[in-house]
C-alpha cells in the first residue's frame, strides 16, 4: 500500500509539471498570437533568407538530418507545425514513457508485462499527440484560409501582381497562415516556380482546401481567366466546406463519444477489478501465458479501436 502510495504522488507530480509546461506554452503562444513568427525573427535582425533558413530547420524542412531516416514521422511533424528542439523532443518522450511506466507498474506485477505495454503505448501516444495538433492546426489553417483568399483578391483588384498579393498575406496574417504564406513568399523570391511554391506549401500544410487553392492558380497561370473571380468563387466554397464539416461533426457527435466510451471502458474496468480484488487475475500470471494473454487482448483491442474510430470518421 504505501508504495501505491508513492507511485501516486509521483504520478500527481508529474501530471503537475506536465500542467505547468502546457501552461508555460499556451500563454507564450498566446502572446503573440498578433504576429507571426516569421515576421517576429525579422524584427529581431534577420534577413529574410536567415529568417527562411531558421524557419526550414526548426520545422525539420530542411534536407538531411535523421528524421530523413522517417519519413512518415518527418511528414506528420512537420504538418503539425511544431519547432521544437532536440532537448524538448527527448524530454517529452521520456516524459511520456515515465508516466506510462508508471501506470502499467500500477495495473500488472509482470516485469515483461510492463516493458511490453510500455514499448507499445509510448509511441502511440506520441504519434496521436502529433495527429491531434496537426489536426487542429489545420483547422485553425483553414479557418484563416477564406480570409486570406480575400486579402489576396483586393490586392489583384488593386493592380497589385500575385507575389506582392501572397506576400501581403504572410504580412497582415498571423499564425498559422502567416508563417506558412511568408515562407512561400520567400520560395518565390528565391526563384521557385508558382506550382512548386503552392505544392510545398500544400505539402507543409497538408489541408485539402489548400490544394485547391494551389490547382485554381496553377490552371488559371497556364489558361488564363479572371483569377479574382475565381479566388472569390473558391473562398465561397471553402466557407460552405466548412459549413458542411460542422454539420457532419454535429450529427455524429453521439457515434464519437460512444467510440470513446467503448475504447476506455476496458482498460478501466480492468483497473477497478484489480483495486478491488488484487488476487483475481493471479491465477492467469500462475499459468505462465499471462504476457502472451496481455499482449494479444491489447492488439485485438487496438483492432476493434481502429474500427471503431472507423465507423465514425466520416471523408468529405
Amino acid at each position: 500500500m504505501s508504495l501505491l502510495i508513492i507511485y501516486a504522488f509521483v504520478f500527481a507530480a508529474t501530471l503537475l509539471a506536465v500542467d505547468t509546461l502546457l501552461r508555460r506554452i499556451v500563454a507564450r503562444r498566446t502572446a503573440r498570437q498578433e504576429v507571426n513568427d516569421r515576421l517576429s525573427r525579422i524584427s529581431r535582425g534577420s534577413d529574410h533568407h536567415a529568417t527562411y533558413q531558421s524557419l526550414l530547420k526548426d520545422r525539420s524542412l530542411s534536407r538531411g538530418g535523421r528524421l530523413a531516416l522517417m519519413s512518415d514521422l518527418r511528414h506528420l511533424y512537420t504538418q503539425s507545425g511544431l519547432t521544437l528542439s532536440t532537448r524538448q523532443k527527448v524530454l517529452y518522450v521520456l516524459l511520456v514513457t515515465l508516466v506510462v511506466l508508471i501506470l502499467v507498474m500500477l495495473a500488472t506485477p509482470s516485469l515483461p508485462v510492463r516493458l511490453a505495454v510500455t514499448v507499445i503505448v509510448t509511441p502511440l501516444i506520441l504519434w496521436f499527440a502529433l495527429a491531434h495538433v496537426r489536426r487542429r492546426r489545420i483547422r485553425q489553417f483553414v479557418i484563416q484560409l477564406p480570409p486570406a483568399i480575400d486579402i489576396i483578391v483586393r490586392s489583384l483588384q488593386a493592380g497589385h501582381p500575385l507575389n506582392a498579393a501572397v506576400s501581403l498575406v504572410g504580412r497582415e496574417m498571423p499564425d498559422p497562415i502567416g508563417s506558412e504564406f511568408g515562407i512561400l513568399t520567400d520560395q518565390l523570391t528565391f526563384g521557385s516556380e508558382f506550382d512548386e511554391a503552392f505544392h510545398n506549401l500544400y505539402e507543409r500544410v497538408g489541408a485539402d482546401e489548400l490544394n485547391l487553392l494551389a490547382v485554381t492558380i496553377s490552371v488559371q497561370r497556364n489558361t488564363g481567366g479572371n483569377l479574382t473571380e475565381i479566388l472569390e468563387n473558391l473562398a465561397g466554397l471553402i466557407r460552405d466546406r466548412m459549413m458542411l464539416k460542422n454539420k457532419i461533426k454535429a450529427i455524429s457527435a453521439e457515434g464519437r463519444f460512444t467510440a470513446v466510451l467503448m475504447s476506455v471502458f476496458p482498460g478501466i474496468l480492468f483497473l477497478i477489478i484489480d483495486t478491488l480484488a488484487p488476487d483475481y487475475f493471479d491465477p492467469i500470471w500462475e499459468t505462465g501465458h499471462g504476457t502472451a494473454i496481455v499482449v494479444g487482448t491489447i492488439l485485438y483491442m487496438s483492432v476493434g479501436v481502429y474500427i471503431l474510430f472507423r465507423m465514425v470518421r466520416f471523408d468529405f
